[in-house]
């Protein structure tokens, strides 16, 4: 296992937190919602394969987390390539030794316990190619901070969440989280739990989880997969009817695919995730990686967020109406990205399609033809078949000189001028498309 600086990573990487067990440990469910959770944490883990380079996990998530140990656990691909990358603690070398600290810990006995997370922590360690390391005391203060200038700002979303509920913040509420020496989740929940408003607890706690996932998400230099979704209802706009939470899968679905369908006029369908395994997505991720979808797709929303004016200074938090900015803007600039790769990816269909013309034709015409791959071997086969093998060798080292340097300039062009999303997401139809009914 590599132990690396969070900024040696591809710069496109998400810190994932939909493993944290507290999220789902809260409430006894039923076997069909323990089903139900495997299927959405699996939905989402194949989510971002596909559109992030990196996918950052806290150490802790898997080691306390059945349903991480179940989902991401039985994949070890997923940690050998690098794609799932641990956040482990600075003063740790293992996972071993993070969890016989855990073990130490009287408040960690119990989701730590037992052979299970032994294997898995030893497994971690054997399998794991990359962990980024982030420092416990830098997130801990950023967290008590940020907590304490939010309560007091009259502007910003956690006031405006509860004014929409019409609840007044009580009063002595900063001043008890700032009394905390080392501020953990636990302690703002307890806080706000002994103010006797039920409500004002319930806010506080979900702005709570979310401001924590931030100060984890920074710890590692990463992003969040916008986890403004648990704290307010938002209607896009594109959507027929009806309002859903703004989460980066709707904006891939309802905004990106729904664009990619109606230019290229084919069925796309919604069920994708589902059609794929979880080996599927790292096959595909590795395509994305390569043929720059990846960076691609999330500059578009990085350029496009930063064309905004925000009320957050850290630009880390946006507002109701700076969200429906947010994805208008974001709406006409994966539009224009498409249009623009439009013709460039229509005359690579055309290229395809005269290809396998040629080979069908070639295949009636000349004796014994193998079935060459394009125009290129028809000519050389002709030639060879005449008894002209050295022009044909000839013309063969010319043409692969002409590829070559065809595709270096190909490559030197800047992404936004190649038709990156349409091929990935061809790609996607293509090795699939017997998963994928009806689908290009």
């Amino acid at each position: 296992m590599k132990l690396v600086p969070a900024d040696s990573l591809l710069s496109n990487r998400v810190y994932l937190t939909v493993f944290d067990r507290i999220t789902y440990s809260q409430v006894a469910w039923t076997p069909q919602d323990i089903d139900d959770i495997r299927a959405s944490l699996a939905r989402q883990l194949k989510f971002v394969i596909l559109i992030k380079g990196h996918v950052v996990v806290a150490a802790s998530h898997l080691l306390e987390s059945e349903l991480a140990q179940e989902v991401l656990c039985s994949h070890p691909r997923l940690f050998s390539e690098g794609i799932v990358v641990p956040a482990l603690r600075s003063e740790f070398q293992t996972f071993e030794q993070f969890l016989d600290m855990k073990l130490s810990e009287a408040k960690g006995t119990p989701e730590y316990s037992g052979a299970k997370k032994r294997e898995t922590a030893k497994m971690l360690d054997e399998t794991v190619a990359l962990a980024v390391r982030w420092e416990v005391s830098q997130t801990s203060a950023w967290f008590q901070q940020r907590m304490i200038e939010d309560i007091g700002d009259e502007h910003n979303l956690l006031r405006s969440c509860l004014r929409q509920s019409r609840v007044v913040t009580p009063s002595g509420v900063s001043e008890k989280i700032a009394a905390v020496p080392r501020l953990g989740r636990n302690d703002v929940y307890r806080i706000a739990k002994g103010t006797g408003d039920k409500r004002f607890w319930e806010v506080l706690c979900n702005y709570t989880d979310f401001v924590y996932y931030l100060s984890g998400a920074r710890a590692v230099q990463s992003e969040g997969l916008l986890p403004q979704e648990n704290l307010m209802d938002f209607s896009l706009s594109d959507m027929a009817s009806g309002r859903t939470n703004l989460s980066d899968m709707e904006v891939f679905f309802k905004m990106f695919v729904d664009i990619v369908k109606t230019a290229t006029h084919t069925h796309f369908p919604m069920d994708l995730l589902d059609a794929l395994d979880v080996e599927d997505a790292l096959d595909l991720h590795h395509i994305a990686v390569n043929q720059d979808f990846i960076e691609k797709y999330n500059r578009i929303q990085e350029t496009t967020k930063e064309g905004l004016t925000l009320h957050d200074p850290e630009r880390l938090v946006m507002l109701m109406e700076e969200l429906e900015q947010y994805e208008m803007d974001l709406h006409s600039q994966y539009q224009r990205a498409i249009h623009a790769e439009l013709p460039g990816y229509l005359r690579d269909s055309k290229e395809s399609a005269a290809g396998k013309l040629l080979n069908a034709i070639a295949s009636l015409l000349i004796p014994w033809y193998s079935a060459p791959a394009n125009a290129r071997d028809i000519l050389v086969s002709g030639l060879e078949l005449g008894g002209k093998r050295d022009i044909a060798q000839s013309i063969m080292k010319r043409i692969d000189r002409c590829a070559k340097a065809c595709l270096s300039v190909a490559d030197r062009r800047d992404v936004s001028s190649r038709p990156v999303l349409l091929r990935f997401m061809k790609e996607v139809s293509r090795r699939y498309a017997g998963k994928l009914p009806g689908a290009w």
